[in-house]
């Protein structure tokens, strides 16, 4: 099984999302096909992807550099990622 699907596993299971990566979210995004939309200065990124059915997914997540992300933009992207069927 493929590094991110483990990733996007544990991160969609986990109730308590506090210890994953900015680098980590990118991982599993960057697996399902989502690319970095352009941006200007700043922290703030936003990641698109098409699902099954055509629909135009961003995603937003913040680039702190290191550390973890806030829980509530991972459990934002799970969500998301549920919601267009990226995520069964």
């Amino acid at each position: 099984m493929a590094r991110w699907r483990r990733l996007l596993e544990q991160m969609a299971s986990d109730s308590d999302p506090r210890n994953y990566t900015y680098d980590e979210a990118v991982t599993v995004l960057r697996g399902l096909g989502f690319l970095m939309a352009p941006h200007g200065a700043g922290s703030h990124r936003a990641w698109r992807g098409v699902s099954a059915t055509g629909t135009v997914v961003v995603i937003g997540l913040v680039d702190k550099g290191h550390g973890t992300l806030k829980p509530y933009l991972v459990r934002e992207m799970i969500l998301q990622l549920r919601q267009h069927g990226f995520l069964t």
